[in-house]
């Protein structure tokens, strides 16, 4: 039985970093998009930050299918949303959660 104080400690612990809380919704530019045993979308918000997830959103599909985006979509604004998705290896075992954007909407030009 694992005591409260000690997953308090633990939880704490600089070894157990507690993350914050991802905004929920971001907009954004597309800056990347890459697949090994996942795809991943990364872009760019208007304060320079680069944020990466795992791309689990419907609009992601047929980019996660050809394990790439086209190419004109490359700084194409975005408004996504962010959540949670299960990391998988090249053997399809979960490696656990990551950040994942959820929805995709591309915005006009």
């Amino acid at each position: 039985m694992i005591r409260i104080a000690t997953v308090v400690a633990l939880a704490t612990c600089s070894a157990f970093p507690v993350l914050a809380k991802d905004p929920a919704k971001i907009v954004g530019t597309i800056k990347a998009f890459q697949c090994g045993d996942n795809c991943y979308l990364t872009i760019a918000t208007a304060a320079g930050k680069e944020i990466v997830g795992l791309c689990v959103a419907k609009t992601c599909d047929p980019w996660n299918e050809a394990t790439e985006i086209p190419k004109n979509l490359i700084g194409r604004g975005v408004s996504v949303t962010l959540g949670k998705g299960v990391q998988l290896s090249g053997e399809g075992e979960s490696m656990g959660s990551f950040r994942s954007f959820t929805t995709v909407k591309l915005l006009p030009r």
